[in-house]
């Protein structure tokens, strides 16, 4: 990760959001030549349950392929 000043980050801070977002590559931001920060892509971390409600299964999701099914799917 490339080390850039406060003061650069400040002046570039919209450029090298845009630069991280499409290259994925970071920044260390330092103050007074100490790293002090990381700009770096935002990941977005999955919400166990965020589903809930909104996938329904019917009582015969799980009975097997009538045969006309079976053949279309090739099983």
């Amino acid at each position: 990760m490339e080390t850039i000043s406060i003061s650069e980050a400040k002046a570039r801070l919209a450029a090298l959001v845009r630069e991280v977002a499409v290259s994925g590559a970071g920044y260390v931001i330092s103050v007074n030549g100490h790293p002090m920060a990381e700009l770096r892509p935002f990941v977005p971390v999955p919400t166990p349950g965020r589903f809930k409600d909104s996938i329904r299964f019917t009582d015969d999701a799980f009975a097997p392929l009538a045969d006309r099914d079976a053949d279309a799917w090739g099983v």
